[in-house]
């Protein structure tokens, strides 16, 4: 009996022993327990506070008020550590705001970033190559610029071509899988006369990105293509997947079929059209979904396939495949290792599948299944092949802005009747003038 009394005693004064020792030692600030499930907690509670600033975008008021509430969670990691994130509901607005505070030098310490944006802010990103959350992602790689991972993509999602069932039943219309059939389906909508046969919204120049950014891309069935038009001296002539992919722009443009006044309307009133029913057929990203849930109440009416680019059906069906919602760390963030720490829980599997089940977007990490009933019921319903956008390296990026390329305003143009001769002899002339002078 009184042996086990002294074994419980030495017990009990080895386990306070340890607690004073974890209170009391080091005073580091290292991230270095930070991997894993967010319910962990194993800081240093005389470890230096730190509070590391962290921006974004997104439009979805419910999914930026689930981000904020989630990194919150990471003090239950590190308790030292103070997450504090900043939003904006626009893109364009926040590339703009960033911008100004690169300018400054007084970049935050986490920051969101478009894939076509990584050359520019390439000396603004600390290296990330051989850490633990990049390891498992599915696309960093391919979006590495001079050879470094400078941030990794948080979601993947199919674009795709959206439509109403019960139009096509009504109409008795079949799903198309080829570019003609395409046109001829919204030929027999337009027909027809019930319904607006494309919802296009060409006000705002980017919805038409499907067309005039996308197409030559797939055609040239190369991921790469816009980084390998900087090797050509006349990338938009004839015969270049950029001629051949506008020359089928214009077929549809030229058909009519996106309403009577398809530069009169904007993305936001092209979309209503879609979601009452009065246009049958729109085309954007997955995350077009939560949008028209919300409004209806359910995605009872609402089906997709994959954009038909493709001539005829003895070639491939090509999905294009977008990444996006890149995560960087500033290289002049005073935090680097608490930064990185923080990075690990993000892109932890638990918290991960946390996101990415909110964002309602395809995952980017082995491993992990997004929850997503749309998605799953698209692949199981349509065969393709996955085609990955990757923006073009920096001498294409200097050189589609020494002459102002514009691929979405140039959609805009041709609805206008601006023809595909005009634009390619355009193009070619600034694109060899500017070569010529680097």
């Amino acid at each position: 009996m009184r042996k086990g009394k002294l074994g419980i005693w030495i017990a009990v004064t080895a386990l306070l022993l340890s607690v004073l020792s974890g209170c009391s030692g080091g005073g580091s600030n290292k991230g270095d327990n930070a991997q894993g499930s967010g319910s962990e907690s194993k800081t240093d509670s005389s470890a230096k506070a730190v509070t590391l600033k962290m921006v974004m975008w997104d439009s979805n008021n419910d999914f930026i008020t689930f981000l904020n509430d989630k990194v919150k969670e990471y003090t239950q990691v590190k308790p030292n550590v103070t997450i504090e994130l900043e939003s904006f509901k626009s893109d364009s607005d926040y590339l703009q705001a960033v911008k100004v505070r690169a300018g400054g030098n007084a970049l935050p310490d986490i920051i969101e970033l478009k894939p076509n944006w990584l050359s520019d802010f390439k000396e603004q990103l600390m290296p990330l190559d051989g850490l633990g959350f990049v390891s498992g992602n599915k696309y960093a790689d391919k979006y590495k610029v001079d050879g470094k991972i400078l941030a990794v993509p948080s979601v993947s999602f199919p674009e795709l071509v959206y439509y109403h069932p019960s139009v096509f039943k009504e109409l008795n219309l079949e799903v198309p899988t080829t570019w003609p059939q395409f046109i001829d389906v919204l030929n027999k909508i337009k027909d027809n006369g019930t319904y607006i046969p494309y919802a296009m919204g060409g006000k705002d120049a980017w919805p038409d990105y499907p067309f005039n950014e996308f197409l030559p891309h797939i055609l040239s069935d190369d991921e790469n293509y816009l980084s390998a038009m900087a090797e050509q001296d006349a990338p938009f002539a004839k015969g270049t997947a950029f001629y051949e992919g506008f020359s089928q722009i214009a077929q549809l443009y030229d058909a009519k079929v996106m309403g009577p006044d398809p530069l009169g309307v904007g993305w936001d009133q092209a979309t209503d059209l879609f979601v009452s029913k009065q246009a049958a057929v729109v085309a954007s990203g997955l995350w077009f979904v939560p949008t028209y849930v919300s409004k209806t109440g359910s995605s009872d009416d609402l089906a997709a396939f994959p954009m038909p680019y493709r001539q005829n059906e003895d070639t491939p069906l090509k999905l294009m495949t977008f990444t996006d919602h890149f995560y960087g760390i500033s290289s002049s963030t005073k935090y680097a290792d608490e930064a990185k720490a923080f990075m690990e829980w993000f892109y932890s599997p638990e918290v991960y599948q946390d996101y990415i089940d909110h964002a309602q977007l395809g995952s980017a990490y082995e491993g992990i299944d997004a929850n997503v009933p749309f998605l799953q019921d698209f692949y199981n319903n349509n065969k393709n092949e996955p085609f990955l956008y990757i923006p073009g390296n920096a001498a294409y990026t200097d050189l589609a802005n020494a002459i102002q390329l514009d691929v979405k305003a140039l959609g805009q143009e041709m609805m206008a009747g601006k023809t595909v001769d005009e634009i390619s002899t355009d193009l070619n002339g600034k694109w060899s003038k500017a070569k010529s002078g680097k």
